[in-house]
């Protein structure tokens, strides 16, 4: 785990990995992540806009849009997509729903 970021990714659904393996793949994702978004900070950032983003569409989802929702939703989406595609390419990591989770606490949470 990461010490020094306030959140970590966990890889769901690749059989076949060992746990070194899981690991690397996960440390690689953040830092993929981190370069696409532009930083540590940046990604917890990212994150948190886009879950308040889905959050709010999913208490009003017949609600207009607006192009800051959507910027956000496509920063986000791009990003871990681009990392997930970047290290299963480069791990071979074939698992057709493997996929990686993201954890972002706040100081309250740890």
């Amino acid at each position: 785990m990461r010490l020094h970021s306030k959140y970590n990714a966990t890889l769901h659904s690749a059989g076949g990995l060992t746990d070194e393996q899981r690991q690397t793949a996960e440390q690689k994702f953040l830092e993929v992540l981190e370069h696409a978004l532009g930083g540590a900070s940046a990604v917890r950032g990212a994150y948190v806009e886009w879950t308040a983003v889905r959050s709010m569409r999913a208490e009003n989802p017949g609600g207009c849009r607006s192009s800051e929702e959507l910027q956000a939703i496509a920063r986000w989406e791009q990003a871990t997509e681009h990392a997930t595609r970047a290290v299963f390419r480069q791990m071979q990591i074939a698992a057709q729903n493997a996929f990686f989770e993201l954890e972002v606490w706040n100081s309250r949470t740890h």
